[in-house]
């Protein structure tokens, strides 16, 4: 993004941890001009931030319900062979 592009209240991306946030501040230091993203506080590069207009941030309810289906998968997976031994199916290696 450029200087023309940020002001305060755009939301914005930063591409490399897919960190995303809405501008707090647009300061410049030693040359180089930086942005405040309210998620994290932290000072971005403004050559290192994307739009996010057309990101979405998911709902609290479809996490949850991702979530739960993982867990049904998992819990599928994990049966009696023998009325003791549980199959995890691999899912816990290692030990020693």
């Amino acid at each position: 993004m450029d200087t023309g592009e940020v002001a305060i209240g755009t939301r914005a991306r930063y591409a490399r941890t897919g960190t995303i946030g809405t501008v707090t501040a647009v300061q410049a230091i030693g040359g180089e001009t930086y942005a405040v993203l309210d998620t994290t506080g932290l000072l971005y590069r403004l050559d290192q931030l994307v739009p996010a207009g057309a990101v979405r941030e998911r709902r609290r309810e479809e996490i949850v319900e991702d979530l739960e289906e993982q867990l049904r998968r998992d819990r599928e997976g994990i049966y009696r062979t023998d009325g003791g031994q549980i199959d995890l199916g691999n899912r816990c290696e290692g030990g020693g």
